[in-house]
């Protein structure tokens, strides 16, 4: 019976030690990363992202829980938007990133992709504020959403 309960320890403990792992394997690789400029723009890019699923679930997901909360995260994306911009400087090209070589070989476009973004996302708040009916805010929505795809596939690294 022993070795029964052994046995059952050792998986767990193993299993355990399994999903630390999984856990920390996104932090870890970060953790390898020295370059603030490429920390502070992932970081910023995760704020932005976590405010577009959190307006994809009031939006298009119809989260009636969360509809009070749009504004907010509309704005959270304009905010983080005035700080991404200058999170591009020379040299931060190096490092685990995954930006494109292009953005510093044709900064013009792809500062206008930004500038296009964030007209989007003001306008996304505009439309919010304004208590716009359900289609011309998903509409917004999406326009963001496309701004930002246009920007990714011509920038980011796949």
């Amino acid at each position: 019976m022993r070795t029964c309960a052994f046995n059952r320890s050792v998986k767990f403990f193993s299993l355990a030690l399994i999903g630390v792992a999984m856990a920390t394997a996104p932090v870890m690789v970060l953790a390898d990363e020295t370059n603030p400029d490429i920390i502070h723009r992932q970081s910023m890019y995760k704020i932005v992202s976590g405010h577009m699923g959190a307006l994809r679930s009031s939006l298009l997901l119809n989260n009636a829980k969360t509809q009070d909360q749009m504004v907010y995260h509309a704005e959270g994306i304009v905010e983080s938007f005035k700080r991404i911009g200058r999170a591009f400087p020379a040299g931060s090209d190096k490092g685990i990133t995954k930006a494109s070589p292009k953005i510093w070989e044709n900064q013009e476009l792809f500062n206008e992709r930004g500038k296009t973004a964030f007209t989007a996302a003001t306008t996304l708040v505009e439309a919010l504020q304004t208590d716009q009916d359900k289609a011309a805010l998903i509409s917004a929505y999406r326009d963001l959403g496309a701004s930002c795809k246009a920007c990714h596939d011509d920038f980011r690294l796949k």
